[in-house]
């Protein structure tokens, strides 16, 4: 059975084909300026389009006009109250973003019965944990690594956001604010992990997580494609 896992984020729309057990084909394109019609033209067609949205009607139409050819109207995601072995423990369940949603379930899937952290670290930075019973407790959103630039840029004179690299101790403005914005990220990362009584494997997800994972002096590991991840378990899964 083909199906098409389908993760649209504030940046980036990111997509994989799986087929016979297996990611056949996974890309990307800008979530500004989707390209999907163009990058699907090629691919069989699937039994399954299964989205997780967090951009908006824009990003939920080019999915669905891109899905035209094949008759197939995609399958939005939610957060449930339960599903594939986690539990939501939101105030408000439905209110829990989609791909925080998919990717809990991801880890879930590939370290059962584990306590975990889950970071995305994306456009926005989500820190999510879960108990070795698959429950849901809480988690932590904030800027990722370009919206804590861009705010220092606009909000703060004489800061121009320039392109700077990590270093212990930067010598240049640039390289403070680069640095500056990812030891914060990895400080709460570090943080929230430290008010858990268990002792977590943290798993890190998104475009930064090259940048952070050296940071952490936490038991952490790289996972590409948490939220395409956690779309393909929903999706056999039903």
């Amino acid at each position: 059975m083909n199906i098409l896992a389908v993760d649209a984020g504030n940046s980036r729309i990111k997509w994989g084909l799986y087929a016979d057990g297996a990611w056949r084909e996974q890309s990307w394109t800008p979530t500004a300026q989707p390209q999907l019609e163009t990058q699907w033209s090629h691919l069989p067609e699937p039994a399954q389009v299964i989205v997780s949205n967090v951009a908006g009607t824009a990003a939920e139409d080019a999915v669905q006009a891109a899905c035209r050819k094949w008759r197939l109207q995609p399958r939005i995601i939610r957060a449930q109250q339960a599903q594939c072995g986690v539990s939501n423990g939101y105030a408000e369940p439905e209110q829990l973003g989609p791909d925080r949603w998919a990717a809990m379930i991801a880890a879930r899937h590939l370290c059962p019965n584990h306590d975990l952290q889950v970071v995305q670290a994306g456009t926005a930075v989500t820190i999510d944990s879960v108990d070795a019973g698959g429950h849901f407790r809480g988690g932590l959103i904030l800027p990722g690594l370009n919206l804590m630039l861009l705010a220092l840029s606009r909000n703060t004179a004489g800061l121009e956001q320039q392109a700077g690299k990590f270093a212990p101790f930067p010598n240049n403005t640039a390289d403070a604010m680069f640095s500056g914005a990812a030891n914060a990220i990895a400080g709460a990362v570090e943080h929230s992990y430290r008010q858990l009584t268990a002792s977590p494997l943290c798993l890190l997800s998104g475009g930064d997580a090259d940048i952070l994972l050296p940071l952490l002096s936490i038991p952490a590991q790289r996972v590409d494609n948490l939220v395409l991840e956690g779309l393909l378990r929903i999706a056999l899964a039903t």
